[in-house]
């Protein structure tokens, strides 16, 4: 029972990850700047940058921890541990 109270935590806060960096042009909305960075104004490319990259580093952390805490599960019931 204890993975699976891991992968609901994690489910959580990996969705919470992927909304604040699918989202981030929102931050620059609130704190506006006149900045550049490789040419382009920092309200552009960071959110584009966070959006994309962001998003897939994030995909493939997710895939692996989430692999882990499903070995977890499969661990806990092939052990025959007894549920809460």
């Amino acid at each position: 029972m204890k993975a699976y109270k891991k992968e609901v935590r994690f489910t959580i806060w990996m969705a919470l990850a992927f909304v604040v960096m699918g989202n981030a042009g929102l931050f620059f909305s609130i704190f506006p700047t006149d900045a550049m960075l490789f040419g382009f104004p920092v309200t552009y490319i960071i959110p584009i940058l966070m959006g994309w990259f962001g998003v897939f580093f994030l995909t493939i952390i997710a895939g692996k921890i989430g692999n882990r805490i499903d070995d977890e599960i499969d661990a806990e019931i092939e052990g025959g541990v007894k549920h809460d």
